[in-house]
């Protein structure tokens, strides 16, 4: 009895250290410095804090699947310029940055947890002193051509965030002017 109770308490351990499979597969690439000048480039910064490591998180621009995100790491994402609504999803806890990009400029987007509940996006402004730490990190990209089609019930639920955002029911971080490097 006591080897099966050691066995099952050794696989829950595993199970948590191991993480959780992400909706996108990821590949990591050379960090880009300068983005293509008719682009915005969004770093999301993901620090390895232990707790929580072995969770991945979902980056989402509004309905549209970023990456995923996994601790230690900074998902770089280029996109067009214009109004965008950044997401990212933690454990069904979801974060919420807002703010009209502009081309040729860097955003950082950092996942700040706050211990047992929600989870918060913090917008780096441009003299950030972290940015250079930041920069070293293992840098991905969404693997397009391996990862799959994302589940609806996945954008279903994303979308039901972005009417919470609509009806001023989510708190939001204002990207603005001073966060663009």
């Amino acid at each position: 009895m006591i080897k099966k109770i050691g066995l099952v308490g050794i696989l829950i351990v595993a199970f948590g250290l191991g993480g959780c499979a992400g909706l996108a597969n990821m590949k990591e690439v050379q960090f880009q410095n300068m983005p293509d000048e008719n682009k915005a480039t969004v770093n999301f910064v993901r620090r390895s804090i232990l707790m929580g490591d072995g969770v991945k998180s979902e980056v989402w621009d509004s309905e549209n699947l970023v990456g995923t995100l996994a601790a230690g790491r900074l998902l770089q994402y280029q996109t067009e310029p214009g109004e965008h609504t950044l997401m990212i999803n933690f454990q069904g806890h979801w974060a919420v940055a807002q703010g009209v990009l502009e081309a040729g400029k860097n955003y950082y987007l950092k996942l700040n947890m706050t211990g047992w509940g929600p989870i918060i996006i913090g917008a780096a402004e441009a003299s950030d002193p972290r940015i250079e730490e930041w920069n070293e990190m293992t840098t991905v990209i969404k693997d397009d051509v391996n990862s799959k089609q994302v589940p609806q019930k996945y954008v279903e639920e994303a979308k039901k965030v972005l009417t919470r955002i609509e009806n001023g029911n989510a708190n939001v971080t204002k990207i603005t002017e001073q966060h663009a490097y």
